[in-house]
């Protein structure tokens, strides 16, 4: 038994992937896009001037497309491992403290990498959807525990009622995946009796944000060889790599002539 436990991927593996993924996609969005658009690049751009920079830099905003690609997988592994997280730890207040504390930690390096300032409040770094998300689970386990007894329909109305709470502080405060990544978040956590599944269906919101999202669902095959064992502990090499990141990817883009 011991050794079909040790067979497929740990929960590091899995967030060593989502690692990965996150910093080839924001090095895409802060850094490739930054290049792109010292080069003359805009949305604003006529026919003609988006003729003639494709001539000179297809190959500039190929690597854009390609690097925020490979960003789809992030997100929804971060909220699988969170509802693992959830589901296992012992330290419930320790860990929305860690959240919540991260993410105000975080959001001068997030404003400064995506927005070239040290603060501003048009949208809000991702450490605040993980954290409004852990929250709308601990209302949900609240309710199965306290109305247990209630019809199934009633049982799941009040569920719903308490994603949809955790959805609107997100989409109030612009938090990254706002409102989508919350309910991500509690369709993996309600429907966590098959995994893949729960995965499958938590990736359905996200594709409201964007078509590229459906690249997301690349991430079923590591999910299904997520062995539900917790590997090394990597907690707070994540709490720790995402300010990191974010604050050299705005200082590499600051660079003169990049």
């Amino acid at each position: 038994m011991k050794s079909d436990l040790k067979r497929g991927l740990s929960g590091s593996t899995l967030k060593l992937i989502a690692l990965s993924s996150m910093l080839i996609d924001h090095t895409g969005a802060i850094v490739v896009l930054r290049m792109i658009r010292n080069r003359g690049g805009t949305t604003a751009m006529t026919a003609k001037a988006y003729q003639a920079f494709m001539s000179d830099y297809s190959w500039l905003v190929t690597l854009y497309d390609l690097m925020r690609l490979v960003g789809r997988l992030a997100f929804p592994l971060f909220c699988l491992l969170l509802v693992e997280g959830f589901l296992h730890t012992r330290h419930l207040g320790r860990y929305l403290r860690n959240l919540g504390l991260f993410a105000l930690l975080s959001e001068p390096c997030f404003d400064l990498a995506l927005n070239g300032t040290w603060l501003e409040f048009t949208s809000q770094n991702v450490f605040f959807t993980l954290f409004l998300g852990l929250l709308t689970l601990t209302g949900i386990r609240w309710v199965e525990q306290r109305f247990g007894n209630l019809h199934y329909a009633a049982a799941w109305l009040l569920k719903a009622l308490v994603t949809a709470a955790g959805c609107l502080l997100a989409f109030l405060l612009r938090t990254d995946y706002a409102a989508c990544g919350v309910l991500c978040i509690g369709l993996m956590y309600m429907l966590r009796s098959h995994r893949v599944r729960a995965f499958a269906a938590g990736c359905i919101p996200l594709l409201l944000l964007s078509s590229s999202q459906l690249f997301s669902y690349f991430a079923l095959p590591l999910v299904g060889k997520y062995n539900g064992t917790r590997g090394i502990s990597l907690k707070y090499v994540f709490y720790a790599f995402y300010p990191v990141h974010l604050l050299l990817l705005g200082f590499v883009a600051q660079i003169p002539g990049l």
